[in-house]
């Protein structure tokens, strides 16, 4: 294939357009892992129309968002939440997807290919959700003319009224960290060369907005894990490997979606230049969530026997572990369901046949 500045973006979108292949059934990965889905998922699902069709009215990105099932997405992310819980964290989503498809997506905004229009949407979003997320919540005065940025109002509130200020401080740098990588992902986007794979997947850890989602595991579940323990390495490898098991699967199940857009910075195109076919850029993919999964039960277990001894924090460790597995087996379920990425529904047992 040679070598990333040998190939522009359209000779690598013409070499992948038009290709065969069978993605293997990444639920087998996992499982051993749980999965559900929240018994309010019907009464949510009402509530996300009516959301959506106020951001978006009587728009062709209405059908598709609302095509996209968000409800069940949010349903399977946090199945033990209780209904108030589970619709805030189900608004975080809707702006996370909204948020992200205004800053990457052509279909939705000019912002794509306007660095400077990008970074003042940045910029703003920013000064948002710092006064969102303020002790002080009903003291916000920044305003903006964007609906998408002042969306995350409902979530930031119900946030900074339920939270500690540990909680708060660490959504809020979560936010910050997705909305930063987007500024690396876009400057990718705008170079005439490719990212490594090593870079992309630095940068993949923030543009997944996994990390936002994780963090509000404590606020569904109405528990706090003590500052100190959320900051050990051991956590910190939790986090980490949680996100890549859940971004590098969307990778591959978006794949379609994407070279749909002419959007070929993502990891498969990128391994499929190293390693020159699809077939072994996919085996690579799922030899890094294979790893990716040891190292979440790994970290698990380390983290669960050093607190054996108490119990109120076991308990706590427990429901936060299985979160991040809930949220692996859920992404999972719901993109292979979901209208959002162009997949037909088939047995997927036998994998998912694809024509790019």
């Amino acid at each position: 294939m040679g070598s990333l500045q040998m190939i522009s973006r359209q000779q690598l979108l013409h070499s992948l357009r038009g290709q065969s292949l069978v993605i293997p059934d990444l639920r087998t990965l996992f499982d051993h892992w749980p999965q559900g889905v929240n018994p309010e998922v019907e009464r949510l699902r009402e509530d996300v129309e009516s959301r959506l069709e106020m951001l978006f009215p009587g728009s062709e990105r209405l059908r598709k968002m609302k095509a996209a099932d968000f409800g069940l997405l949010s349903a399977s992310w946090w199945p033990y939440a209780d209904y108030e819980a589970l619709r805030i964290s189900t608004y975080l989503n809707l702006w996370l997807f909204a948020w992200d498809d205004e800053t990457d997506s052509p279909e939705y905004s000019e912002e794509v290919a306007n660095v400077e229009k990008g970074a003042l949407f940045r910029t703003e979003t920013i000064q948002y959700l710092r006064q969102c997320l303020a002790e002080d919540v009903d003291s916000l005065t920044f305003e903006t003319a964007s609906n998408i940025i002042t969306n995350f109002k409902p979530v930031g509130e119900a946030v900074s009224r339920s939270c500690t200020p540990a909680q708060r401080e660490s959504f809020l740098n979560e936010l910050v960290y997705f909305v930063r990588m987007t500024k690396v992902e876009q400057r990718f986007q705008c170079s005439k060369e490719f990212p490594t794979v090593e870079e992309y997947l630095d940068c993949r850890l923030g543009t997944s907005a996994v990390g936002p989602c994780l963090a509000m595991t404590e606020y569904c579940y109405d528990m706090e894990i003590p500052p100190p323990i959320m900051h050990e390495s051991d956590m910190r490898t939790l986090w980490d490997a949680t996100n890549r098991v859940i971004s590098i699967c969307n990778d591959m199940l978006s794949l379609k979606k994407e070279l749909a857009q002419k959007q070929v910075d993502t990891l498969i195109p990128l391994l499929y230049i190293r390693h020159g076919s699809l077939p072994a850029a996919f085996d690579n993919a799922v030899e890094t969530v294979k790893c990716s999964i040891q190292a979440v039960d790994s970290s698990s277990q380390k983290l669960l026997a050093r607190y054996s001894q108490d119990p109120v924090v076991y308990d706590k460790l427990q429901k936060f572990i299985c979160g991040c597995k809930y949220a692996c087996t859920a992404n999972v379920n719901w993109s292979l369901s979901t209208a959002r990425y162009g997949l037909e529904p088939q047995d997927m047992r036998a994998g998912i046949k694809l024509t790019l």
